[in-house]
């Protein structure tokens, strides 16, 4: 999902092939660390656990996935969840055993309750998918919501004030490749 994070590693990788500077892969995570926490796992290409403030990347292999992703029309500002004074900010890290037990239903994100309470629509698209029979959950710091779907799961007719999307998980960042690994 990723939104602005995977806009910006894609931004970067394109950039470094247009105006040929050659940077590796090394470099434009370096890059993409001062522009978000997300943005060197978008450079990295593929799969992977992420730890530290997004600079320590374990590549993991993950079936693939469908999911229904739900936007209501409202957004939201990331810098509103961050600033608020009751968003929980010391829970127990994770740990990959964990996850790999049970990848897409893993964890849970520790900005939703704060986003519901900032952008009511967040808790409508929740709801709205469970009432189809779906566990949602945020996707990230924005308004979008998501659920793992069966793969003979048919989308039926969308809420007023939603756009709802059947998507599939890559394997692979399409750009992946448009800079040289440097890391081995």
């Amino acid at each position: 999902m990723g939104g602005g994070s995977s806009d910006a590693a894609s931004t970067l990788l394109a950039l470094n092939r247009l105006w040929q500077l050659g940077l590796p892969l090394s470099a434009l995570k370096r890059i993409g660390l001062t522009l978000g926490a997300d943005v060197p796992f978008f450079l990295a290409g593929r799969n992977a656990w992420v730890e530290g403030i997004g600079e320590v990347i374990t590549p993991i292999q993950l079936p693939v996935g469908r999911f229904l992703v739900v936007k209501p029309d409202q957004g939201l500002e990331t810098r509103l969840i961050f600033s608020a004074p009751e968003l929980k900010r010391d829970t127990d890290s994770a740990i990959i055993s964990g996850f790999a037990a049970n990848a897409f239903g893993f964890g849970r994100n520790d900005l939703q309750p704060v986003a519901q309470k900032l952008c009511p629509g967040v808790t409508q698209a929740l709801q709205w998918l469970q009432s189809t029979g779906l566990s949602g959950r945020m996707t990230g710091s924005g308004s979008a919501v998501f659920a793992p779907v069966p793969q003979d799961f048919a989308l039926g007719p969308i809420p007023d004030g939603f756009q709802a999307r059947l998507c599939s998980s890559l394997d692979a960042h399409p750009l992946l490749g448009w800079a040289v690994d440097d890391s081995f």
